[in-house]
């Protein structure tokens, strides 16, 4: 059976808890029945919230992924954990109504319990408060590389990356000089179209995940060679073009040089025909003569 609070405990308690909070500065809040992110590293700290002046037992779970208790304390002595876990041992206490959890890891993801029973001549009534903490190993800042230029290619690429985090998110962030054009872009890779792009941006990578974020050094791409490129690019079009222009002036030429070689030939070739006909003929004349001659003279 959960107890109730009254209206003035709970803002008391909600006011010690705040104060100890930001007293402690990068210390972790834990709340229950919520879910906490804490970076690698630090401390979270889980209320005890127990109720009225009797002696009472705090037991401090892991419930999730595996179940195992970690500790046990009483209030009838404070300065003494009993059955820390090995994994646990240094890392766990009680303070000022907090269990502690030091230098946590990313293996110290999951959900814990923290169980009180109270006693007076006897065992009441029991309290329980449960807690989900997602450990995260904060992002480094992100490394950014330059693939190609604006010289030698129509685009280049722009990659991001992390040493480390876990959970990472990686976008780019793009920024006109004059600072009126702003654009996000998702993922690690970027490719930059230097014969579109109108004007001169600053680049950046920006790395984050539910604990942390850092950003790159800014990226800047020189587009001031890309007018080589482009005039080499119209060069070749208007290459090309001359070109096209000459292979389809020429070719009618050759093929009436051609048509009219072979017209040439051909007549040449009936001219001779028509003269070797003319001096058959001329030769069966002078035959013909010749035998009439003979004939009369006999």
């Amino acid at each position: 059976m959960k107890c109730s609070y009254s209206l003035n405990v709970d803002i008391f308690r909600f006011t010690s808890v705040f104060h100890f909070f930001v007293a402690c500065g990068g210390r972790i809040l834990a709340r229950p029945d919520t879910i906490t992110n804490a970076p690698a590293g630090e401390q979270v700290l889980f209320p005890i919230q127990h109720n009225g002046t009797d002696q009472y037992d705090v037991t401090f779970r892991l419930k999730f992924p595996v179940s195992f208790k970690i500790f046990t304390w009483k209030s009838k002595n404070p300065e003494k954990l009993y059955i820390v876990h090995p994994l646990y041992k240094h890392r766990v206490g009680i303070h000022r109504g907090f269990v502690m959890l030091n230098d946590v890891q990313v293996d110290d993801t999951g959900e814990y319990e923290i169980h009180i029973d109270y006693y007076g001549t006897e065992l009441k009534n029991r309290d329980e408060s449960t807690f989900r903490v997602q450990v995260f190993e904060p992002v480094s800042q992100p490394v950014t590389v330059i693939h190609g230029n604006c010289v030698s290619s129509p685009n280049i690429s722009l990659n991001c990356s992390v040493s480390n985090g876990t959970n990472v998110i990686i976008h780019w962030e793009k920024v006109s000089s004059s600072g009126d054009h702003h654009e996000i872009y998702d993922g690690s890779v970027l490719v930059i179209d230097c014969v579109t792009e109108e004007e001169q941006y600053v680049y950046k990578c920006i790395a984050e995940n539910p604990v942390s974020n850092a950003t790159s050094n800014p990226v800047n791409i020189d587009l001031c060679n890309r007018t080589n490129h482009t005039g080499k690019r119209k060069h070749l079009m208007v290459l090309a073009a001359v070109v096209t222009f000459l292979i389809l002036s020429i070719v009618p030429l050759i093929k009436l040089t051609v048509l009219k070689g072979g017209q040439m030939a051909q007549n040449t070739k009936e001219e001779a025909t028509t003269e070797a006909t003319l001096n058959q003929e001329m030769e069966g004349s002078e035959l013909r003569k010749i035998s009439q001659q003979r004939s009369v003279t006999e």
